[in-house]
């Protein structure tokens, strides 16, 4: 039985060789995969912090009743208050400008005198797109409360008040977070989506082809005449998909923690490349699922006549693994729980620690690999009412 399923997985890694332009599919595109969310992340992150460093200019109506003090305060955190004429909250509603200020007459007299001073903010989070009004309100927010408790010691001082009743605790404030810490919490959120992508997409069209593509050649027929049983045919096939599987996982985490490695200090801030440790864990848990998803996308793939048809069946299990992998990474499970044993859930949880530079929880990773081998099992067993030669002959 054994030599018969090694004739079969070496015969079907021979025709996996052989097709060259499925071949570099199948190897090229897990590592550009990689390279690519590994500075896709820290781009983001360097273009969010450049928008925030950048000088911030703000429309405003009503400038000439402000103080130079506001004037400054703001300019302080590189915000610049420019005189606007016409409709200022027409022009914010239609996006045009992401925010405004608009000061009510005597509003400088108004403070000066300790009499209540009214500016009006006006905002559209939907302006400038992503990286836009948002941005926009919270320097302002920032800057606002910086004049206003400007404003609050300047009154107690002349009152001769104890500046320290403003303060009655201070703030010790240490950020304790590794380096390792750091570069994880850019790859906390991709890393995990992009295990369980690979997992799934990395041998998809290895299974397609050993499957739907056979009986569309018509040479599944001759393998099944052959004395091997269809347990045999079906494991050897499965065991050359897992063996091609395995090789686009390997790339894909290592090419991203080659790019990682490469990327300059600016857009890391200093937290360099996730520890190779993290990476080989990875690895090593995704094979469990990875062997899981061979199984299904198999029993789909043999229910299918064409190639095509396979490459259309399978587009749901595509979204319903990153929709599982997604919600792993907004909310993880806690502890030693259970949801460990779901399939891809569990997985994309424990990468997503892995990356974090925490501690796994424990059994966390017993409970993924049980989790896909159990669903691993009850693939098979559905897969082995399907693949028997007698409905796979007489359906092609």
């Amino acid at each position: 039985m054994l030599n018969n399923i090694l004739n079969i997985w070496q015969k079907e890694l021979m025709d996996i060789v052989r097709d060259r332009k499925g071949l570099r599919q199948t190897l090229v595109v897990p590592l550009i995969l990689g390279i690519f969310y590994a500075v896709l992340n820290p781009l983001l992150g360097t273009l969010i912090n450049s928008r925030q460093e950048d000088t911030l200019v703000l429309p405003v109506q009503g400038l000439e009743y402000a103080g130079e003090d506001f004037i400054d305060t703001f300019a302080q955190f590189g915000i610049q208050l420019e005189p606007f004429s016409g409709d200022l909250e027409a022009t914010v509603a239609s996006a045009e400008e992401a925010a405004g200020l608009i000061f009510t007459p005597g509003f400088g007299e108004n403070v000066a005198e300790e009499q209540e001073a009214t500016l009006i903010v006006r905002t559209n989070n939907t302006a400038g797109g992503l990286f836009g009004g948002g941005i926009s309100l919270g320097r302002l927010e920032l800057a606002l409360n910086a004049y206003n408790q400007q404003i609050t010691v300047q009154r107690l001082t002349e009152r001769n008040v104890d500046l320290a009743v403003l303060a009655p605790v201070t703030l010790d404030m240490e950020d304790l977070a590794s380096p390792a810490q750091r570069a994880g919490a850019a790859a906390s959120f991709f890393l995990p989506i992009l295990v369980a992508i690979t997992a799934v997409q990395g041998g998809m069209f290895i299974a397609i082809d050993v499957t739907a593509g056979e009986k569309e050649r018509g040479t599944l027929e001759s393998l099944l005449v052959t004395p091997s049983s269809d347990a045999e045919i079906f494991v050897g096939k499965l065991a050359s998909v897992f063996t091609v599987t395995a090789v686009p996982i390997a790339l894909t985490l290592f090419g991203f923690w080659i790019a990682s490695t490469l990327l300059p200090e600016s857009m890391t801030e200093g937290a360099g490349a996730l520890p190779v440790a993290v990476i080989l864990q990875a690895i090593l848990v995704s094979l469990p699922l990875a062997l899981f998803a061979n199984v299904i996308l198999m029993v789909i793939s043999i229910r299918t006549k064409t190639f095509k048809d396979a490459q259309s069946a399978l587009s749901p299990v595509i979204f319903g693994v990153l929709f599982t992998a997604m919600a792993a990474a907004f909310v993880p499970p806690t502890g030693a729980s259970l949801a460990y044993l779901i399939p891809v859930y569990g997985t994309s949880a424990i990468v997503g620690v892995l990356t974090l530079g925490g501690i796994v929880p424990a059994n966390a990773v017993l409970f993924s690999i049980i989790g896909n081998v159990l669903a691993t099992v009850v693939g098979v067993i559905f897969a082995m009412q399907i693949f028997n030669r007698e409905r796979l002959l007489y359906s092609m």
